[in-house]
């Protein structure tokens, strides 16, 4: 028997429900205990023992247009046909979220140990929960708290304090989308002729004219807005610093430059960030980071980048979003950091933490396409829109994986097509074992070289790169992660760079530039340019490891370098001997 305890509230929307698959009717009853006491109010709490009942549940929920938040089984038997309780709750609520249950101590059983680490390994679940033993059980409550914020979040059900109006075809529609994703925002999309759309519009007195609108909370309408303009309608500065002089000043507020952030303000250095998109750089387009120290069940990209933006921001760093550097000057006193579009931000040492961005395809035909249905980068945004459709993911590193891997969650099929022979050496393992787990397809040494056709897209060339062969196959997306260009374009010469643009930093200055590049007496310190004073950090910097957490590393470790070079320069030791 299926049961549903509590009722919706008159006149509210229906509630999402929470399912619990547990076998042992005492067991059973002591979950659901607990949950009704805290959830109750806001969720369905729909139980089942058997494994036909697993099904069947789900199925009904399905075919009732509920959504089920949260799966928590504490056993991953097979369904009549086939396939987990799990695996069957991912495909028809692909935001679902699923933990195994399990009691306390339990992880010590080598059964119950290695289930786990399996359904893991594949994706089958999310986390293991582990069933409470006291009421109330404030462990267990945090477990199942994190997993409906998580769905709520992924879903977007509540109201959102900013919505895009526009037409989803429209590459600029996708572009505003994505910033906000990316940079944590909870927002929502409405057509322009949708009943969301006409009530905004109306209650806001604009009408639509063909280029995107963003509402914001209180009924205020921007008309195709620029990164700047969105950022402060939602609550984030804009402006340089009004001190005549900061002691380190950020470029880029990825992972690199916000973990230098969190160190130099919290040491009690005057720290100010500028970051010409939004935070987290790349990563923040990550939908699930696994292998980030201290995550065990993962963290999206955009969560970790807010979290430590909030870190270094209550330790006192400033922060200009939206704002793009476009030149360095030196002058025997101070660094003089040009910001667009003329404004200048001084600063006694500099860390650029500028990043990449990920390279374009050389392939003329689908140049119409990009933002509509060929992406640079997945975000959630691009991701759910994809329901049903066959995808392509250009790219062999955890970038590529990543998205593939999300991808699948809505997708009908997603192959993932890499350049080289092998995924072993620029991917983790987790996430090939993951990537397999979930039916998404490799094909290696192979290269896209066209696609179309004109005003939609429907199918890619492939070629293949042993045999120079090219054949068609249907998609209808692409998405794409390869390589890196470094943004490092604005720097003067004597900030020494590769011919691919990433800055020397350190001995490889001296051993690539030579005396000309470093003529000084003193040794280029760690991370320190060719520009003393200037350091750099990250995937900007010439032999990075293009991994986060090293990214992070490195962010912390260039701070004490720039105490260094500060107190030579506050010693009297100028910068050019």
């Amino acid at each position: 028997m299926v049961a549903v305890t509590g009722s919706p509230k008159r006149g509210s929307p229906q509630r999402p429900v929470i399912l619990l698959s547990i076998g042992e009717a005492g067991a059973r009853a002591s979950v659901r205990g607990e949950l009704e006491r805290r959830y109750s109010a806001d969720y369905g709490i729909t139980e089942s023992g058997t494994a036909a009942r697993d099904g069947e549940a789900l199925r009904e929920a399905a075919n009732r247009g509920e959504q089920v938040a949260l799966l928590l089984a504490d056993d991953p038997r097979l369904l009549p046909g086939g396939e987990t309780v799990f695996a069957e709750a991912r495909r028809l609520f692909p935001d679902i979220r699923r933990g195994l249950l399990i009691n306390w101590g339990a992880w010590a059983d080598r059964e119950t140990a290695e289930s786990v680490l399996q359904l893991m390994a594949t994706g089958q679940i999310d986390y293991y929960v582990i069933r409470p033993w006291q009421s109330p059980d404030e462990y267990f409550h945090r477990t199942v708290t994190e997993f409906l914020l998580e769905w709520e979040r992924a879903i977007g059900l509540r109201p959102r304090e900013v919505t895009v109006i526009g037409d989803d075809a429209q590459p600029r529609v996708h572009d505003l989308r994505s910033v906000l994703a990316r940079g944590g925002v909870p927002h929502a999309y409405a057509a322009p002729d949708s009943d969301d759309g006409r009530r905004m519009l109306a209650e806001s007195g604009a009408e639509y004219a063909g280029v995107p609108l963003v509402w914001v909370r209180g009924g205020r309408i921007l008309s195709d807005p620029s990164y700047a303009e969105l950022a402060q309608a939602y609550g984030l500065t804009t402006e340089l610093p009004e001190a005549a002089e900061v002691d380190v000043a950020i470029v880029g507020a990825g992972p690199a430059g916000l973990a230098a952030a969190v160190y130099a303000a919290s040491e009690g250095l005057r720290t100010f960030v500028t970051e010409r998109e939004s935070i987290g750089g790349q990563a923040g387009s990550s939908s699930l980071i696994r292998n980030y120290l201290g995550f065990a069940r993962g963290i999206s990209g955009s969560e970790l980048a807010a979290r430590a933006y909030q870190q270094a921001w209550v330790f006192g760093a400033g922060f200009a979003h939206s704002r793009d550097v476009v030149g360095l000057q030196a002058d025997d006193v101070a660094f003089r950091i040009t910001v667009a579009p003329g404004e200048v931000l001084r600063a006694r040492s500099v860390v650029i933490a500028a990043g990449v961005s990920y390279r374009r395809l050389a392939v003329p035909e689908l140049a119409e396409h990009v933002g509509v249905s060929v992406f640079y980068g997945a975000s959630a945004v691009e991701a759910r829109a994809q329901a049903g459709k066959a995808v392509h993911v250009v790219g062999g590193g955890n970038s590529a994986g990543q998205a593939a891997l999300h991808l699948a969650r809505y997708a009908r099929s997603v192959t993932l097509l890499v350049r080289g022979l092998t995924l072993a050496e620029s991917m983790s393992r987790y996430l090939i074992d993951q990537m397999e787990a979930a039916g998404v397809r490799v094909e290696t040494h192979v290269e896209v070289v066209g696609g179309g056709p004109s005003g939609r897209l429907d199918h890619l060339v492939l070629r293949d790169r042993a045999t120079g062969v090219d054949r068609v196959v249907p998609s209808d997306a692409l998405f794409v992660l390869i390589g890196a260009a470094p943004h490092t374009e604005w720097l003067p010469e004597s900030v020494v760079r590769d011919r691919w643009g990433y800055i020397l930093t350190g001995a490889d200055v001296l051993a690539e530039g030579g005396r000309r590049a470093w003529p000084h007496e003193r040794e280029p310190g760690a991370l320190e340019s060719s520009l003393p004073g200037v350091f750099a950090v990250g995937d900007v910097r010439r032999g990075s490891v293009k991994r986060v957490a090293s990214a992070v590393g490195e962010g912390s470790v260039v701070v004490s370098s720039v105490h260094e070079y500060l107190a030579r320069a506050g010693a009297g030791d100028p910068r050019h001997t």
